[in-house]
């Protein structure tokens, strides 16, 4: 079968449009190594430490007490009145609500800031793959982790690349 032929059954098989095979020349791009090694990338995952590793370690603290609480509980439990055990589980289950109510709250909140982060490097990087793409007539760029995608040459990643692009041209 020739390459042809074969990039055309596999644009068939993932549903990529057979005009797409126009320049018959495969590309690919880590879109994953382009969020974590790029500048913008870097910078994004930075915003996003600083601003929810304060509340991490905020929850860090609290679970660390609960546990104290729970152990606490566990051994001078025998040694207290039954009315004491069940009103201090009752404090310990409340505190262990109130955590995963606000765990969940801050987990919302980060996807909700990520998928935001990544709408402002999803477009910078679009246009680099774009331009290196053109740059180097390539005539599809696919992503690894694609599905239906098993094997993609290394000789292919523009990755780099598209990385070196990106710095160049966002601030």
């Amino acid at each position: 079968m020739s390459r042809s032929a074969l990039l055309v059954a596999l644009a068939l098989f993932i549903g990529v449009p057979t005009h797409a095979l126009a320049a018959d020349v495969l590309g690919y791009v880590d879109m994953q190594k382009v969020l974590e090694e790029s500048k913008l990338g870097k910078r994004l995952q930075d915003q996003l430490r600083e601003e929810f590793e304060p509340r991490g370690q905020e929850m860090a603290a609290e679970e660390q007490e609960i546990r104290k609480l729970q152990q606490s509980l566990e051994r001078d439990g025998p040694l207290m009145s039954a009315d004491q055990v069940s009103k201090q589980e009752a404090d310990v289950q409340k505190r262990i609500a109130a955590f995963q109510e606000k765990a969940n709250g801050i987990q919302q909140e980060i996807m909700k800031v990520q998928q935001a982060k990544s709408r402002e490097i999803i477009g910078p990087a679009r246009d680099s793959i774009s331009a290196v793409a053109k740059k180097n007539k390539i005539g599809m760029v696919v992503e690894p982790g694609m599905s239906g995608v098993l094997y993609l040459d290394e000789k292919l990643d523009l990755t780099a690349e598209v990385i070196k692009h990106l710095d160049a041209n966002t601030k």
